[in-house]
């Protein structure tokens, strides 16, 4: 056994998420401050994507990719699955990368992907890459503490690889950890969808802000709107500042900026709901992404409005500029009939379901999309499916359903 060399950019998504994900990175490496041809990605199952390590890349995906759940930076793996031989591996292999980070003293934490086919509980595998890791810095002159508080540096260790070549692979989160955590969520509906999934769904409708509307009439806690809005001009996610990159050599000489990719796109969002105790929740996580003043008064309009009395005329009052635009985009995110089952039994649930299907019906040569943890939607909404994408929100497996009406 010998631990190997790895030097690749892996993101990794939900459940079917690749196509999303590399779409979304070629779009915005296209419009990034670099010159970089990107080249097409391997992949590891259909939630995982893996390029040739370029820092450059690497930076436009940690500060503005949205559909990713995790980025790290693969260091080296080992086909290893014990503790002592796992170890014997990773400490040269470490102890020579000149990869890991510089200076006189690193805090550092180790979080563990999947792991399960490691003949260890997960608290050993963790341990013995920390000490690893420990003992490798000290080689190099770099003292260290281990801090899961506030490190410098996060290592991520995870069982990957196709199913006949399976390996233990140690690497540097370079994202900023979970990817749906942006920050901006400061209040939540009783069943929010992860901004990831979000950002997903928008993707998978094929909406273009520059001369498509788009409308969520169930938006809830605005989480699609603010991931449509962050979408349309290529807003960041995450700053240099605020990501372990400061601590690494080789983005040592990129940016500290990340002005939007798209500047100048003034999409048009309505976000709508019929609960009126939920639209202060909406500005208010609108306010916290940045979304709200008169830059967007005119970009994002919210309102209280119960989806079966949606019309085009509605749309319109609300949106003057819609006459002008193409027919537009439905975004939503409706009720599952698991967390909040208690409202609606079945028989309501599918007549939900029906009049949503009748309302939006009224929307000639509108697209909707949505993401549906309950198998019997496409059958009570009544349209006819385009695209059927399985996919999960947080444990609940569901499907992205796109829909021409």
């Amino acid at each position: 056994m010998s631990a190997q060399r790895c030097d690749e950019l892996r993101l990794t998504g939900s459940g079917g998420a690749n196509r999303v994900m590399e779409a979304e990175l070629k779009r915005l490496v296209m419009r990034s401050p670099f010159d970089i041809r990107l080249g097409p990605p391997k992949r590891e199952g259909e939630e995982t994507l893996l390029y040739p390590f370029d820092a450059r890349v690497a930076w436009v995906a940690a500060c503005h990719h949205r559909t990713s759940s995790r980025i790290s930076w693969d260091l080296c793996s080992s086909p290893a699955v014990r503790l002592e031989p796992l170890f014997a591996d990773l400490l040269p292999a470490l102890s020579a990368d000149e990869r890991l980070a510089d200076g006189k003293h690193l805090r550092f934490s180790v979080e563990l992907g999947s792991s399960s086919d490691f003949e260890a509980s997960p608290l050993q595998l963790r341990g013995v890459v920390k000490n690893a890791i420990v003992e490798a810095l000290a080689s190099r002159g770099i003292a260290s503490d281990v801090d899961s508080e506030a490190p410098d540096v996060v290592f991520v260790v995870r069982r990957a690889g196709m199913p006949d070549a399976r390996r233990t692979v140690v690497g540097i989160d370079v994202g900023g950890g979970a990817r749906h955590r942006r920050g901006a969520r400061v209040a939540a509906g009783l069943a929010p969808l992860r901004e990831t999934l979000a950002s997903q769904l928008i993707m998978l409708s094929r909406w273009d802000a520059r001369t498509e509307p788009l409308v969520d009439p169930m938006a809830g806690s605005a989480t699609i709107p603010i991931e449509a809005a962050g979408l349309a001009v290529g807003a960041a996610i995450r700053h240099p500042a605020d990501l372990p990159l400061r601590h690494l050599a080789a983005f040592r000489d990129l940016p500290t900026d990340t002005p939007d990719l798209f500047p100048g796109t003034v999409a048009k969002i309505v976000a709508l709901d019929a609960d009126a105790e939920l639209i202060p929740a909406m500005v208010g996580n609108l306010r916290a992404a940045g979304l709200t003043g008169p830059a967007y008064d005119q970009s994002i309009v919210i309102g209280q409005q119960d989806v079966r009395e949606l019309t085009p005329d509605h749309i319109e009052r609300l949106l003057p500029a819609v006459r002008d635009m193409r027919p537009g985009v439905f975004c939503f995110n409706p009720p599952y009939g698991v967390r909040i089952g208690g409202e609606h039994g079945e028989a309501e649930l599918m007549g939900l379901y029906a009049d949503i299907g009748r309302a939006l019906g009224r929307f000639s040569g509108w697209r909707a999309a949505c993401f549906v943890a309950n198998p019997r939607f496409v059958y009570a909404f009544g349209h006819r499916a385009t695209l059927t994408k399985p996919a999960s929100n947080a444990n609940l497996r569901g499907t992205f359903l796109v829909f021409q009406l």
